[in-house]
């Protein structure tokens, strides 16, 4: 295992990340956590040198943070890692927000009296004024810090550049969470931010290496051949995403939600070379040609104008549907957008073809034959 210096510290270059752990009962049962599959996915994590582990007050509805700190504490690995988990920041401006009552559940759900990396959730928008102006967060943390309970802070970000810079420039962070692949390497904090945060001292972990998954590409030809044409056979597009990134300087981890073994092992195997500087001119060759064949044109040609939604009966977010289907098509992965699929636009199934849409689409796109494709293409995911 390769490891990042901080503080003093060595922390894994890989990161667990605790969003998307196996369940029982499939996807819709977020809170029945597989606690004896997640038990043995955290040992041997630990005993391969992964001492980072992130999670946060909403992943699996609460239960990510309850099964994590019941790990720790009944097999006596807390000494051996780092906890990361967020203050929830959805309901900022709703009544009844309380920064240190969410955080006092915390520690009682994660069994500990530190956590060790405590990050502002999801930051975005006004979120971090309001948190400063109204909840005096600032002090809050400061506080939380000078009592031992936190020993550094940071925040998790999905916003633009400027904003971004905006909340850098706010605080003396200990690190922050972009997302950042070698797809959305120019958007949201991107490639520009990641420098900004260095030049700052700031170290940043990383979310979204592999794109949810998009980057992996089961069963594709048309990657295995951009692979095979640059050299690489003998690696895995998802060795290739890790790469990428574990090529970037200034990193505190990179965080990879793993919930099988198979993907432990191979990360594990990739992350005892990755290194900053590792990427070869064959990777980055095929890098090249992933980003060409990701960003070639969209199999619906929807302009997500909404006319359409304007005149169905039902009620479809029928853009929404043709947006997950080009991006799941796009990446050859239909499982990497069920879940979008499930959230966005699964009642695709109630339309009743009545035509209106066609008539309200400047495209004429025959909508109800496209929805059912949609509607077959995840069903069958």
């Amino acid at each position: 295992m390769q490891y990042n210096d901080f503080k003093g510290e060595k922390i894994s270059a890989l990161g667990f990340g605790l969003m998307r752990l196996p369940v029982i009962g499939g996807e819709e049962n977020q809170s029945d956590v597989d606690i004896e599959k997640v038990r043995e996915l955290v040992k041997y994590a630990v005993d391969a040198g992964v001492n980072y582990f992130d999670t946060a007050y909403v992943y699996h509805n609460g239960f990510s943070e309850i099964v994590l700190g019941q790990i720790l504490e009944e097999e006596g690995l807390r000494d051996k890692v780092n906890i990361a988990t967020k203050m929830f920041t959805l309901g900022v401006d709703r009544p009844g927000f309380s920064p240190q009552a969410m955080f006092d559940e915390q520690l009682e759900r994660l069994r500990t009296d530190c956590i060790d990396f405590y990050l502002i959730h999801g930051l975005q928008g006004t979120k971090w004024d309001l948190l400063r102006d109204k909840f005096d967060i600032v002090n809050h943390m400061n506080r939380l810090k000078a009592e031992g309970k936190v020993r550094y802070v940071g925040f998790s970000f999905h916003d633009n550049l400027p904003a971004f810079k905006h909340i850098i420039d706010e605080y003396d962070w200990d690190f922050c969470q972009i997302q950042f692949n070698y797809i959305d390497y120019r958007t949201q904090a991107g490639e520009e931010g990641l420098a900004y945060a260095r030049e700052k001292g700031v170290k940043v972990a990383i979310m979204e290496p592999i794109k949810g998954g998009s980057l992996v590409f089961p069963d594709n030809p048309d990657v295995d051949r951009i692979m095979a044409e640059a050299g690489l056979s003998g690696e895995t597009p998802a060795e290739l995403a890790f790469r990428y990134v574990a090529d970037q300087e200034g990193l505190l981890t990179i965080l990879s939600g793993m919930n099988a073994m198979s993907q432990l092992t191979e990360n594990i195997a990739t992350f005892e070379k990755a290194v900053p500087g590792c990427l070869t001119d064959a990777e980055k060759k095929a890098i090249e040609g992933l980003r060409a064949y990701i960003n070639r044109a969209d199999e619906i040609p929807c302009t997500t104008c909404r006319y359409c939604t304007r005149e169905c009966p039902n009620e479809i977010n029928i853009p929404a549907a043709f947006s997950v289907y080009n991006n799941s098509k796009r990446y050859g992965n239909p499982k990497s957008g069920l879940r979008n699929y499930n959230r966005s636009c699964a009642n695709i199934k109630d339309c009743v073809e009545c035509g209106s849409c066609i008539d309200a689409c400047p495209q004429k796109l025959n909508i109800p034959e496209l929805l059912k494709q949609v509607r077959e293409y995840f069903e069958n995911a």
